[in-house]
């Protein structure tokens, strides 16, 4: 495939005046944007069938969809002859759920899938109970202000007049697949309703419509993957309990000079794949008690202060107190200020052993766990980069092929192995470039003699700080 096709190079029909129009299945069809495109039909089909079932890929405010009902049609000959109405081979009906309920309503939607030798086109339709005037006030902020809209693709270029203002047949000399985005406006006299909002939502769209179709076409593989360890349905519903829960009230009182937009969501985006994590753990082991746990380097103490407040027992341990520790004492949380001798500390007594950024523990947890118990588990995400000895890993005598992050990850992997346990990942939705969580809850062995060369020539007597970078 040659540099000039994979070029994504849209045309736009943003003058209200001058947007080329079309009547299909005996309805006017307004054309707003178009693009040339280097892949098949199916891989457009395959894209639009991920849109459906995972709306909030493409609309962000909206949580998900339910699936009303969906009814594929066998369509005969006759169905394809264009003086009658053109019937549709699927229809889907659904309801978008926002993620914030409280303020944002529901929406019923109808989608249509129609089928032809040359074109393939998915329509999407509103579907409005309410008849308040005018009528864009009965489709919430998330939804595009129109009748309906659709995504096609055709196997031919279309030709307009010279005005731009009048739809003019087909190009029979283009061989080339074309992707178009139509619509059939509330109102014919205002075609694109709140113009700049809606040009900037339609650009978006069909930029990531061509990227997504244009990268499965070429068999791309996201370079990390989520959920892993975590289904996802479980994790957003525990997500979206505890921001309800916790977020206001947090982001409200937070005494630390640092951005509790982004700490007390990280850290709830944390705690939920935690809860989660246990919740099938305890599931697959049959047991009622929920896990015992200390946080490592627990820093502001928010997490500990989730995870106690679910009701999971634990404390946090840090070199430092934080202003904000007051606040989390005061209601239960367990929040202590140490110096961690590593090479000879043991928690026997909790189920895990977590290090959510814990710089120079990072290297030693699994170490800890190792000779904690034999049912001693962790997690670490590693952050700043330190060895055993405690100052800054150097990447001495590793190639570095995928990035220091990478490599980093790979030395705190051998350490893992190591230890005798079996590694698993999962990456993180955190609002963060370190979201790799590194999990040692699996054992393979228990070799002492591995753990000892780990530790050769590092010393006896290792003070490490317990802080946050």
């Amino acid at each position: 495939m040659d540099q000039e096709c994979r070029r994504f190079e849209p045309r736009y029909f943003f003058n209200n005046e001058k947007i080329p129009f079309r009547t299909w299945n005996n309805q006017t069809w307004y054309t707003i944007a178009e693009a040339k495109v280097p892949f098949h039909k199916d891989v457009f089909q395959k894209v639009i069938e991920r849109w459906t079932k995972e709306v909030h890929l493409i609309i962000p405010p909206v949580e998900y969809a339910e699936i009303i009902n969906d009814v594929e049609f066998e369509i005969n000959d006759t169905d394809h002859n264009e003086s009658l109405s053109i019937k549709p081979v699927r229809t889907i009906l659904r309801r978008l759920i926002p993620k914030r309920k409280d303020k944002d309503e529901e929406l019923e939607e109808l989608i249509e899938y129609y089928e032809n030798v040359h074109e393939s086109r998915v329509v999407y339709s509103p579907i409005i109970k309410s008849l308040q005037e005018p009528a864009e006030v009965n489709i919430p902020f998330y939804y595009p202000k129109v009748s309906c809209f659709s995504y096609v693709y055709a196997e031919y270029k279309r030709i307009y007049n010279t005005d731009m203002a009048d739809y003019n047949g087909l190009d029979d000399n283009d061989d080339q697949s074309w992707l178009y985005i139509e619509i059939i406006p509330l109102s014919s006299s205002n075609i694109l309703y709140n113009s700049d909002k809606m040009k900037y939502a339609y650009t978006q769209l069909f930029k990531k419509l061509f990227k997504w179709c244009y990268n499965t076409s070429i068999g791309y593989q996201k370079r990390v993957h989520h959920d892993l360890l975590v289904p996802k349905d479980l994790y957003m519903l525990t997500y979206k309990y505890l921001k309800e829960k916790y977020a206001k009230e947090l982001v409200g009182n937070w005494t630390e000079k640092t951005d509790p937009a982004k700490f007390v969501f990280e850290d709830i985006a944390i705690a939920s794949w935690l809860i989660s994590l246990w919740k099938l753990e305890r599931q697959e082991k049959c047991q009622t008690r929920l896990q015992s746990f200390v946080d490592l380097g627990c820093g502001n103490g928010l997490l500990t202060f989730l995870l106690t407040s679910e009701g999971h027992e634990g404390r946090g341990i840090d070199v430092r107190k934080r202003r904000i520790w007051d606040v989390f004492q005061n209601k239960g949380s367990k929040l202590i200020v140490e110096t961690l001798q590593p090479n000879i500390a043991t928690y026997s007594d909790v189920d895990w052993i977590i290090g959510n950024h814990a710089d120079e523990l990072v290297p030693w947890i699994p170490i800890i766990a190792s000779r904690s118990s034999n049912n001693t588990k962790f997690i670490v995400i590693p952050c700043c980069f330190y060895a055993l000895s405690g100052s800054k890993y150097t990447f001495e005598k590793q190639i570095i092929s995928g990035g220091k992050y990478k490599a980093y990850q790979e030395y705190i992997h051998e350490i893992i192995d190591k230890c005798g346990f079996i590694v698993e990942y999962d990456w993180l939705r955190i609002p963060s470039t370190k979201n790799v969580a590194m999990v040692g809850r699996k054992r393979k062995s228990n070799n002492q003699d591995q753990i000892d060369e780990l530790l050769h020539g590092i010393g006896s007597a290792i003070m490490l700080r317990l802080d946050l970078c």
